[in-house]
């Protein structure tokens, strides 16, 4: 069954539907979340079922325009932005500092620092959310300018600005690292 379909059925609330849209859908919202906030798997996983709860509940305000798959990562975009907010509210307060994780690399880490995956995973926690939102859904999730202003809510003109700066922030850091 199609996302749209059981988005409709959702909104019925016939039994399975939500099981089988979480199952088709889950793993596609994680990697875009995870693209989102930066690689923070355990963040993304939390933003998703955030996301999934509240494609339960609107589920009958799916109005069938654009496609579902977006409308689903429209609402994955907007947690993910929601959590950041937090995290940048809440960042500096004593008792998040207290229980802060040591961001020190692991001996493996270190090992595997000249890599180009993790030169380019690094590149990409460096671009804004903004940026780093439209080169995930252009190169990781292959999709249409039209549904990446869809998602991102903007025009294409400003998906195509977006992903010309972060190309041009990418290839600045790339060449500062051959340089160094």
């Amino acid at each position: 069954m199609s996302a749209h379909d059981l988005l409709r059925s959702i909104a019925r609330e016939e039994r399975g539907a939500f099981a089988e849209l979480y199952r088709d859908q889950r793993d596609r919202a994680v990697r875009f979340a995870t693209g989102l906030l930066a690689g923070d798997v355990a963040a993304a996983e939390d933003v998703v079922d955030e996301a999934f709860i509240a494609i339960w509940q609107q589920a009958g305000r799916f109005e069938g325009t654009g496609s579902a798959e977006g409308w689903i990562l429209r609402i994955v975009r907007n947690k993910a932005i929601d959590w950041l907010r937090r995290r940048r509210e809440g960042a500096m307060g004593p008792e998040v500092l207290e229980h802060m994780a040591d961001d020190a690399d692991s001996p493996f880490d270190t090992a595997a620092a000249g890599s180009d995956a993790r030169f380019l995973r690094k590149a990409l926690e460096c671009l804004s959310p903004e940026h780093r939102e439209v080169i995930w859904l252009c190169y990781y999730e292959d999709m249409p300018l039209a549904d990446i202003a869809e998602i991102a809510e903007c025009p294409e003109n400003t998906v195509k600005t977006r992903l010309y700066h972060a190309r041009r922030n990418l290839r600045g850091m790339m060449d500062d690292a051959m340089v160094s």
